[in-house]
């Protein structure tokens, strides 16, 4: 049976346009199947940090709409305060532009896409793997999995493993455009208002992206802290010019003027946030899962953008060394993949763990002390890693895991708690 081509790439988000653009660079011929028109809208804050820009083999400035120098931070929407940053943090854009942006690069490397095409499944056997979709199917020597978090290619290849399901709600709302204008370099950050949980203001050019996350466990909540973020915006306090929310905050005053008051929802959706808690395969056979496919998400933070990319780029390095015969398998993906990708994101949730056990001590720190902001700063930037917070520890590395042992237990326990709590306000009275 002859093939449709040397790989197959099922989905088009960063993940797969940049796997394909990687593979077709180097002559591979690559087809991308992809289930929708693009561009098409995902719900992301889509926040781009210099980690992730380093990994993109070419520039993506086009598609910035703002660039974030301030964070505004909350806890359960009280003790604000604002930090600040000479350099830019992220860049934020829209994931419709972005994700749209990388693909016609993959096209103009010369991969091939069709789109409207659902992938269902995949077969293989020992010369070539089988892509199953509605209409017909299609044949490759490999098949690059990465079709988002309900991955088809990751259900029937096997590799669903280990992955504990979380859960985003993201609106883009439009506003007074002065106000658009004043936090066009500010994102709004609230977080410790229940276990797990967080919630977030993204500037895009002429509106913003609000959106709230946590474990899907707590998804009944989310709505009503959704409801208390729009709140907390139009209430304020907030100051503009050089001031701070934090003084402003500690005056008694209130600038209502620079409130943000939403006018008008152009669009809510849901999307499930997979993250995987353990390493594991993360190919079998002729078949490899990339980005949200392989649960690759920080479980600290919600994004996903960096570790799709970084995977979809392992992905192509693996197949490229596998179609070149200089290597007989596609282990080497997956021991890439968890020694670098799933060892940070298993000490991101390690992070995550202290953070729910003790959320408001880490808010107060982040705020009083420079060193915690510019550790803050750099791993936010990129230029530090989550696996530097264990190594400052130096001799005291025992101290540090049972620290995480400690806050696991107490995290998972209040999260029970406020899961119980949720469940029975929403149970009607007798």
């Amino acid at each position: 049976m002859t093939t449709d081509a040397d790989v197959i790439v099922a989905g088009a988000g960063p993940a797969g346009s940049i796997a394909a653009y990687t593979l077709a660079r180097q002559g591979i011929s690559v087809l991308i199947l992809e289930k929708t028109q693009f561009p098409r809208y995902k719900v992301c804050g889509a926040g781009l940090t210099h980690k992730i820009l380093a990994e993109i083999p070419f520039d993506v400035s086009p598609v910035f709409e703002t660039s974030v120098h301030n964070i505004v931070f909350s806890s359960g929407f009280k003790e604000v305060f604002k930090r600040t940053s000479a350099e830019p943090m992220l860049y934020c854009t829209m994931r419709d532009k972005f994700d749209h942006f990388l693909l016609r690069k993959a096209i103009e490397a010369g991969a091939k896409i069709l789109y409207d095409v659902k992938v269902t499944g995949v077969k293989q056997d020992q010369e070539m793997a089988v892509v199953e979709t509605p209409g017909r199917s299609y044949c490759s020597r490999l098949v690059i999995g990465a079709d988002g978090a309900s991955s088809a290619v990751a259900r029937s290849a096997d590799l669903r493993k280990h992955i504990m399901p979380g859960l985003a709600w993201e609106a883009e709302v439009t506003a007074d455009p002065a106000i658009v204008k004043a936090y066009s370099q500010t994102v709004f950050l609230d977080w410790g208002a229940f276990p797990g949980g967080y919630g977030w203001v993204f500037p895009k050019k002429d509106h913003f992206s609000i959106g709230v996350g946590g474990p899907a466990s707590l998804t009944k909540g989310m709505m009503n802290y959704y409801d208390g973020l729009v709140a907390y915006l139009a209430d304020g306090p907030w100051l503009s010019g050089s001031g701070t929310a934090a003084t402003n905050a500690a005056s008694g005053g209130r600038n209502r003027a620079y409130s943000i008051r939403v006018f008008e929802t152009l669009s809510m959706k849901a999307w499930p946030i997979p993250v995987r808690v353990e390493k594991s395969l993360f190919h079998n056979a002729r078949v490899m899962v990339a980005g949200d496919a392989g649960g690759l998400t920080d479980p600290l933070t919600g994004e996903g953008i960096y570790y799709a990319v970084r995977s979809g780029k392992l992905a192509a390095e693996a197949s490229l060394k596998f179609l070149g015969s200089a290597a007989p398998s596609l282990a080497s993906y997956s021991e890439a993949v968890n020694d670098e990708l799933m060892t940070e994101l298993l000490e991101a949730n390690r992070i995550k763990y202290l953070f729910n056990a003790v959320p408001l001590k880490i808010h107060r720190l982040v705020r009083d002390n420079d060193r915690v902001w510019r550790a803050f700063g750099k791993v936010l930037r990129g230029e530090r890693w989550y696996a530097d917070v264990r190594k400052g520890f130096g001799k005291w590395k025992m101290l540090w895991r049972l620290t995480c042992l400690i806050s696991k237990w107490v995290s998972d326990y209040r999260e029970k708690r406020f899961a119980s709590r949720i469940k029975h306000q929403a149970e009607p009275s007798q």
